[in-house]
């Protein structure tokens, strides 16, 4: 299970606060402007009821925002989750390792669902993503509620995982023991068309579904890796078959990827990340360590020259 020390949050009927942000389903002006926004028109029903709890229309993404505030990563995806069961999906790389194509023997959530696209070759990520986090997120039912569960990511698999419990979208929401708080608000009716349709009005769509993670619970550490990457997507109910609702948003025209652990990013055109850019300098893909662990400067050749920087670092590391 995961656990870190809960996190202080002034609950009211429908939201958690963390100063400016409010977790409720609807997007805030302390967001900066959207990272992304879609480009696809979904193909996954266009839901046009405009019903803040329930979605029976259809999923869409419409735009990804984020920002980081006392501790703790915001992130607000606008658009809608059909109250069918299918999932949101949601992975984060906020520090080296993880993994860039996904395992089978990753934490047993969501009826195994995230294991569900791993393996044969299971699902694998952009060059530069390497998910260390993983979170889903649904609703459906009469009484219509939503549930979610988060996951640690491993290079070597055998992370962590737990059930946030369950809320009610635009009612109450998801407020999990590790700090993770969840919340969803159905009614847009305007950002993103079905097939034949527009995507003209994704960037302005303003409510959604939206996250608060602690920074901790990631292993995020500002000193090795600052800029924090996405990928979202709309799913299944059983995680079997993905949407064209990515963010990053795939090639406009694009189709449903079907079967996640199929899907290759490397073989798609442009990157399916979404980055938060804490610090514009940071190389955008983490450096390649050396072949060879002795060869310190990566020239090729383990020498004086590499002794000379080992013995610059000699001492406790801090």
């Amino acid at each position: 299970m995961l656990t870190r020390p809960l996190c202080v949050v002034s609950l009211a009927c429908c939201s958690a606060s963390f100063g400016d942000v409010v977790v409720d389903g609807t997007r805030e002006a302390a967001y900066p402007p959207p990272i992304e926004s879609q480009t696809c028109t979904t193909g996954f029903g266009d839901s046009t009821d405009a019903l803040c709890d329930r979605s029976d229309g259809g999923s869409e993404l419409c735009n990804i925002h984020a920002l980081v505030a006392n501790g703790v990563l915001h992130i607000f995806v606008g658009g809608n989750l059909e109250s069918n069961f299918n999932k949101f999906d949601l992975f984060i790389d906020a520090k080296q390792g993880g993994q860039n194509a996904l395992r089978t023997d990753n934490a047993d959530i969501d009826f195994n669902g995230l294991n569900r696209m791993g393996g044969n070759p299971g699902m694998t990520f952009d060059t530069c993503f390497t998910a260390d986090f993983f979170l889903t997120v649904t609703n459906g039912g009469d009484p219509l509620a939503m549930y979610a569960n988060v996951a640690q990511l491993l290079t070597l698999g055998g992370g962590a995982g737990q059930y946030l419990g369950q809320g009610v979208p635009c009612a109450t929401p998801i407020i999990g023991k590790s700090g993770v708080i969840v919340a969803m608000n159905n009614s847009n009716a305007l950002g993103v068309g079905g097939d034949g349709g527009s995507t003209k009005g994704a960037a302005a769509v303003e409510t959604g579904i939206e996250i608060a993670i602690p920074l901790t619970l990631l292993g995020y550490d500002s000193a090795i890796q600052q800029n924090i990457r996405f990928v979202a997507f709309i799913n299944s109910s059983d995680h079997s078959y993905a949407s064209n609702q990515f963010m990053a948003p795939l090639a406009a025209g694009s189709g449903n990827l079907g079967e996640p652990r199929n899907i290759n990013f490397a073989n798609v055109v442009g990157n399916q990340y979404a980055m938060l850019v804490v610090d514009p300098n940071e190389p955008t893909c983490p450096p390649t360590p050396p072949a060879c662990v002795s060869d310190i400067n990566g020239d090729g050749v383990t020498d004086a020259s590499d002794l000379t920087l080992l013995l610059s670092g000699w001492g406790v590391c801090p």
